[in-house]
Order: structure tokens, then C-alpha cells, then sequence
């Protein structure tokens, strides 16, 4: 009895000495934020020197959506989360738990339901034994995979068992979505706007900076395509340039986008460069955001007054600005808290001026978030969601609610899919499969529905004539680098 005692308690010991050390390994694997992980882009951001020397290259990297499906550009996109999941959960992020499909007639579904058809992220609609996949699904090796109840609005999905597919099930998610969805039924024609929209700024800007400067090296890239972004940055360095000037057209800098995403990518490449060429100095200088330059919200203020003026004397007008948003209790060491207010706030007060100055019956102007403010990241309601500012509108009887979404530049899957779908949900009209129809990109994409009198509109993005102040921002951004450039 008493051996039976000392091993009980041994192993009661040994149990306690586990479960410390397990917590201790946990700790010590999550014991720096992604945001302060080194090195941190946005200390050098904020403590760099701006004086370009030698020659001077412009690499321009965000995220830019492709126009059409490229399948890596998604595989990638969708392990950007990964840098946010702790240990050991990040493991199984990377796990390949079979063939994911989807029916491209219904890629977007809650329930269990019969497809008529199933395709994988590469669109193949026969698994490699010759058979179709659906063919497969009766037999048993296919399954239904539930929406992650931790996702807000997240889609259910099938899964082929038998074999993997080659690629994390995470990233053949996000893939698979974008071809049946984004590319597929979601849109008129399978092409994304971002790309063009994106490139409708870049150029004529660069066109101003040789105007001002003469001849100046520079490429244009997404960040999400690592093979296209190196080969970019190595073709820039190639022609012997001494300073890079790291550019991203975007209003507010985060370290999910930028600081842990295109500028920490674009060093790697210079790095991997320097490697191969006698590790050459090459001295790298971060644009300021755009967000710094006061013209920028010029193009909100021109895009609301355009709406306005379309509205009778006497109505009841609220706007809702927006921004992306991030689940911000989790990431209080984020950039974007920091280097939003300058823009973000400044742009609530100029659309409020605005409104100020109509023979409107009443008029609010309020901030809310399209993500990250649902009932999943934000149960207390600590955030506005754009979703619940359209509501309170149709509540508080206004006759017109205006959406303005101040972080984004052109139409992209955000826009017309998931945070359309965040934002309108349970609001009338608004079908997940209704097929955008947006044939002119030079024009904004507007979405109207009337709800018990109440117009919410969607008052779309800057493109076309309404983008010329992102331009003129993006000059003075690089700008203010190049003028402090040493004349030989």
C-alpha cells in the first residue's frame, strides 16, 4: 500500500512538472508579440535617416489584388494571420488535411447541402484517378467541414480525406474561395478591380516624381507574390542603385500590412541580394504614410459633397466613416493605433464640416469598423461595427446613410465580398450571390438599399477623376524624401 502511495504521488509530481514545464515552453514560445518581433520596421521607420545617397531606385510594394486568379498570390495571403495564432496552435495552421472543394455555384454556404459540382483551388473538378469529386462525395471520401465558429460569417467547406492536396487546408481555403467566389460568380466578367485601381494611382505619380527629378529605377509589385516582389527588387537593385526608397500607397501604415508584411519582405530581398553581390551598402528609406499629407482627404470630402448635393433640402443625413479594422484588444502594440489619428480623425472632422454646411434636418457623422466589430471579436460592443451604424440609422429614421470607407483606394475582394458581407448583414436586399455589375472601373461602385424609408448607401472608392488627391499625396510622400537627395 505504502508503494502504491509514493508512486501515486510520484506521478502526481511528475504530472505537476509537466504541466509547468508545458506552461513554461507556451510562455516562452509566445513571449514577443508579432508586432515587437526584430527587427521592428517601425522603430526604423520612426528613427530613420531620410537623406538618400548615390543613386536612387522607388520600390512600390503593397497588397495588391490580382485582376485575375493567381493562386499563389491567395496561398500566401492567407498565412499572414499565422504570425497572430500562439504556439502550438500555429503548428496545425500549416496542416494539409485533405483536398478541399467547393461548388462553384454555391462557394459560400453555412449548411450541409447536395453540390451539383466540386472543384479545387486549381479549378479541377475530377480528383487524379479520372473521377469527379462530387462522384466521390456519396461514396464516403468526402466530407462537410462546419464554418469555424471563432470567424464571424465564416463559409463551410467539403474535404476530400483520402489524400492531401499540397498545401495547407488554410490556404487552400482562401484560394479556393477567391477562384469560385472572387473570380467566379462574385463579379461579372471574373476580374478584380484592385489591380487596375491600384495602378491608376502609381503611374501617373511616377510620372510627376521623373517630371520633377529626371530618370528614376522603379518598380511596382504586389507584396503577397514573394516570387514576383524579389524579382522586382532584384531587377531594381541590378541597375546600381545606392538608397531604395520603400514606397506603399496606402493612408495608414499598420505592421500587419507593411512593417511585418511589404517592408519587412522587401528588406529580405535586398538582403538576399547583398549576399550574391559582395554585400554592397544599399541604404533603405521608408516613404511617410499617406495619411501624413492633408490633400489626401480631399478625395473623401470631394466624394461625400458629390453625394450630398444629389440629396433634398431637409433630409435626415448620417455618414458613417469607416476603416478596415483588426480585432485591436488583441494587437495593442499595432502601428495603426499610433499613426492612425492624424488621418483618420482629421478626415471624421472635414466630413463633418462638410456635412455642417447643408440645410439638413439632422446630421450625424460617426466612425465605425467593417471588421472585427462582430459579435465574435467584439461581444461587449467596444467597437462601432459599420454593420450596427447602418442599423442604428434605420432605427433612428434617417432618410439617407452614407458609408465612406476611408482606407481603401479601388474595389477589391474586401469591398465587394467579405466586408460587404460583414456590413450588410441582415440588412434587406443585400444577397451574398447577387453578381457585382462593374463594368467601368473609373466610376465608383455604389450599393443602395432602402430600408423603411432609410437609403443606406455605399458610397464607393476613389477611382477615376476622384483619385487626384491620393496622387498628389503619394508625390509629396516620396517628395519629401527626394528633395533631400545631394546634387552631384
Amino acid at each position: 500500500m505504502r508503494l502504491l502511495k509514493k508512486l501515486l504521488i510520484g506521478l502526481a509530481g511528475l504530472a505537476a512538472l509537466t504541466a509547468i514545464g508545458g506552461y513554461a515552453g507556451y510562455k516562452y514560445m509566445n513571449r514577443t508579440p508579432a508586432q515587437l518581433v526584430a527587427p521592428n520596421y517601425y522603430d526604423y521607420y520612426l528613427a530613420q535617416d531620410t537623406v538618400p545617397e548615390g543613386r536612387t531606385g522607388i520600390f512600390i510594394s503593397s497588397l495588391i489584388m490580382p485582376e485575375d486568379y493567381r493562386i499563389e498570390d491567395y496561398f500566401l495571403l492567407a498565412q499572414k494571420a499565422r504570425q497572430y495564432i500562439p504556439w502550438p496552435v500555429s503548428i496545425s495552421w500549416m496542416a494539409d488535411r485533405g483536398v478541399l472543394l467547393l461548388d462553384p455555384a454555391r462557394p459560400y454556404e453555412f449548411e450541409p447541402f447536395k453540390p451539383g459540382r466540386l472543384v479545387d483551388a486549381w479549378g479541377r473538378d475530377t480528383d487524379l484517378d479520372g473521377l469527379p469529386y462530387v462522384d466521390k462525395l456519396h461514396t464516403g471520401e468526402i466530407e462537410w467541414v462546419s464554418p469555424n465558429p471563432r470567424l464571424h460569417l465564416d463559409h463551410g467547406f467539403f474535404l476530400l480525406t483520402t489524400r492531401q492536396e499540397g498545401m495547407p487546408t488554410v490556404s487552400a481555403k482562401l484560394a479556393t474561395k477567391a477562384l469560385t467566389y472572387y473570380h467566379g460568380i462574385g463579379i461579372k466578367g471574373q476580374k478584380i478591380p484592385h489591380e487596375a485601381g491600384m495602378r491608376a494611382i502609381v503611374e501617373p505619380a511616377m510620372r510627376e516624381i521623373q517630371t520633377r527629378y529626371g530618370p528614376i529605377e522603379w518598380r511596382w509589385v504586389t507584396a503577397d507574390n514573394f516570387g514576383r516582389a524579389r524579382q522586382a527588387m532584384h531587377e531594381l537593385l541590378d541597375t546600381g542603385v545606392d538608397t531604395v526608397i520603400l514606397a506603399a500607397p496606402a493612408p495608414i501604415y499598420s505592421h500587419h500590412e507593411e512593417f511585418n508584411g511589404s517592408i519587412r519582405h522587401a528588406m529580405h530581398y535586398i538582403h538576399d541580394w547583398q549576399e550574391d553581390h559582395g554585400h554592397k551598402p544599399i541604404k533603405v528609406i521608408i516613404q511617410p504614410q499617406l495619411g501624413n499629407f492633408p490633400v489626401l482627404r480631399q478625395t473623401w470630402v470631394n466624394m461625400l459633397r458629390d453625394r450630398l448635393d444629389q440629396l433634398p433640402g431637409g433630409s435626415a443625413v448620417k455618414v458613417v466613416m469607416s476603416i478596415h479594422g483588426m480585432a485591436w484588444d488583441r494587437v495593442p502594440n499595432e502601428a495603426w493605433i499610433q499613426l492612425a489619428p492624424g488621418y483618420r480623425d482629421t478626415t471624421l472632422q472635414d466630413l463633418k464640416a462638410l456635412l455642417d454646411t447643408y440645410d439638413f434636418s439632422r446630421r450625424e457623422v460617426v466612425l465605425g469598423q467593417d471588421h472585427f466589430a462582430d459579435p465574435v471579436n467584439n461581444p461587449d460592443g467596444r467597437y462601432l461595427s459599420t454593420n450596427k451604424a447602418f442599423r442604428d440609422g434605420i432605427r433612428d429614421k434617417f432618410d439617407y446613410v452614407i458609408n465612406i470607407p476611408i482606407e481603401f483606394f479601388a474595389e477589391n475582394t474586401d469591398t465587394l465580398f467579405s466586408h460587404a458581407m460583414f456590413n450588410f448583414e441582415d440588412i434587406p436586399g443585400y444577397d451574398r450571390y447577387a453578381q457585382v455589375d462593374y463594368p467601368d472601373w473609373t466610376v465608383p461602385y455604389v450599393r443602395e438599399y432602402v430600408v423603411d424609408g432609410t437609403h443606406v448607401i455605399y458610397n464607393g472608392v476613389p477611382v477615376g477623376r476622384y483619385n487626384e488627391p491620393i496622387i498628389a499625396a503619394f508625390v509629396q510622400a516620396l517628395d519629401t524624401v527626394l528633395v533631400q537627395q545631394k546634387r552631384p
